[in-house]
């Protein structure tokens, strides 16, 4: 798959005002956490991103040489970046020479698009009570314990076979509503309905607790007006990522196999 290919797979915005928009508040949420290495770099890759808006497509050694910095200090950066939730990293290979070539670096939307509830119904085939839904209405995480916050974030360790227990264990340390932990979970078994036979349980459901962690540490920092939506956003581009990696590895045998056949 080609870059421009891949960038129109990705492209989390439709316009450079609602990347833009998105930048800023990134950098005003994580301000005191940034250096000026690491606002520069989140300018740099800006700059790159404007034709698909969000997706910016660079070498590490590019990178360094535009910002005057060292390679190590380039992936140090970016990889605070990604830990930040302010960006996506997709490795991308070569075909025919091999080896890695330019990654897609993409910027992550603070705020989603709102989800349909009439597709989440129709495509969610999962058995359970059935519960009223409850009104998009903004959530907000200022009275939640911090102590319960961290503690929680190390279920995804666990590795818990009963997926269903963790995933439910988690939603309810930071909203105990029935009803909103149905629609999650609705939400999160619709998109891997049709990939339970081709990945391990182990593999999504870590997937799912990935996706409520990084959905609930963006609702501690601000009001979501859509969590469900928030979350099924998260959990559609981890599992993207999922199937890139999964290309890259056959990519990786072919290549191996093709030069050990010359």
């Amino acid at each position: 798959m080609n870059y421009v290919s891949l960038a129109i797979k990705h492209q989390p915005f439709q316009t450079k005002e609602e990347m833009n928009r998105a930048i800023k508040s990134h950098i005003g949420e994580h301000g005191t956490k940034l250096s000026d290495t690491e606002v520069e770099m989140i300018h740099l890759l800006s700059r790159y991103a404007c034709k698909y808006p969000g997706v910016a497509f660079l070498k590490n050694d590019t990178i360094a040489k535009l910002i005057g910095k060292s390679r190590r200090t380039v992936i140090r950066v970016l990889n605070k970046l990604v830990d930040l939730s302010i960006i996506t990293r997709l490795e991308n290979m070569r075909l025919q020479r091999g080896g890695n070539g330019a990654n897609l670096y993409i910027f992550n939307p603070t705020v989603t698009q709102d989800v349909s509830r009439s597709d989440e119904v129709k495509n969610a085939e999962v058995s359970m009570d059935s519960a009223p839904e409850m009104p998009d209405e903004p959530l907000s995480f200022k009275n939640i314990n911090k102590k319960e916050f961290k503690e929680s974030l190390q279920v995804e360790d666990s590795h818990l076979k009963n997926s269903y227990r963790v995933f439910k264990q988690l939603v309810y340390c930071f909203i105990p509503e029935k009803n909103f932990f149905y629609r999650l979970y609705r939400s999160y078994k619709a998109q891997i309905k049709s990939l339970e036979t081709i990945y391990t349980e182990e593999t999504l459901h870590e997937i799912g607790i990935h996706a409520l962690k990084a959905m609930f540490s963006a609702m501690k920092r601000k009001d979501i007006h859509n969590p469900v939506g928030y979350f099924s956003r998260i959990v559609k581009q981890k599992l993207d990522d999922l199937y890139l990696e999964c290309l890259r590895e056959m990519e990786e045998e072919f290549i191996g196999e093709h030069d050990y056949g010359l």
